[in-house]
């Protein structure tokens, strides 16, 4: 989980980024959300509760703002703010301060989670809408507070099909990051094959349905591919038998070899030279010219 905490802290000790401000009420219809919020979902439960408990009790602690031109953007406190909204309150307790766009959307991002954990998926989105604000991702890991290994584990959703991602948008909470990087890993090895997008939909289906867990899709997956193979390697597998009915070997055909297998036993050398010479001139009356 990315080190909220260090990072809150971390902010508010800088008064260069967040100077001191002081507690005033604002309208609430001049304050915009913050384009940064990583919240991508709002549990309709965790809202009614706020408001119900801003209703009995008031605002406990108060939103962060900073000043435009036309009114006020939040940094941190979009919930609160929404909760007020439903109230139909005319204003706000706030806090007034001064954030660049780099620490806005840090900020936003580690309030968030601090109050209320985000998804893996909402997480994954936060970072990567603020990635172009740091030269790179050792840089960018490092000040979210965690390992780049984690990092591009939230990262991973950016692989995913568009039908887990329109679904996410809805649901974040369906896929964790661990999930996300087996399946993309999954389609890359497999080069985004046809076979394994397909049973990836299936896979989540069953997913949504409840029928299946998230840790299980790749295994899901690797399941459905394995009996595909086999049934094609029964489907081109010629059986050789002798007028006895017994097995001398058998005939396996791929994409693009025929492989034969006799039983050693059941070959002497004579055979064996007689074989050979007849599949080298069955091949040169093909293709006119097969070395030997």
């Amino acid at each position: 989980m990315i080190n909220a905490t260090l990072n809150l802290g971390i902010l508010a000790s800088s008064p260069q980024t967040l100077p001191v401000g002081k507690h005033c009420l604002i309208n609430v219809d001049q304050i915009k959300p913050n384009p940064h919020q990583p919240r991508t979902h709002y549990s309709k439960e965790s809202l009614d509760n706020l408001v119900h408990s801003i209703r009995e009790n008031g605002l406990l602690q108060p939103i962060i703002v900073q000043k435009t031109e036309t009114g006020y953007q939040l940094i941190a406190g979009e919930r609160r703010w929404r909760a007020h909204l439903i109230l139909n309150k005319p204003q706000i307790e706030a806090i007034v301060r001064t954030v660049d766009d780099q620490n806005q959307a840090i900020y936003a991002l580690a309030e968030n989670i601090v109050r209320e954990d985000l998804s893996d998926y909402e997480i994954g989105k936060a970072i990567r809408s603020i990635e172009d604000e740091f030269p790179n991702k050792k840089n960018l890991a490092a000040a979210i507070g965690i390992n780049r290994t984690d990092m591009y584990r939230y990262l991973a959703f950016d692989s995913l099909p568009e039908f887990i991602l329109n679904d996410l948008n809805g649901a974040p909470t369906l896929l964790s990051r661990t999930a996300a990087e087996q399946i993309k890993k999954m389609l890359g090895q497999h080069k985004n094959s046809d076979s394994v997008v397909s049973f990836l939909e299936t896979a989540w289906t069953l997913l949504k349905e409840g029928e299946l867990q998230q840790t299980q899709i790749t295994r899901f997956i690797e399941k459905k591919l394995q009996e595909v193979y086999e049934l094609n390697q029964t489907a081109t597998e010629n059986v050789l038998l002798n007028e006895n009915g017994s097995q001398l070997g058998r005939v396996n055909q791929t994409e693009k070899y025929w492989t034969v297998h006799l039983n050693v036993a059941g070959v002497n050398e004579h055979q064996r030279e007689q074989i050979l010479n007849f599949i080298r001139k069955l091949l040169n009356e093909q293709s006119g010219s097969v070395a030997s």
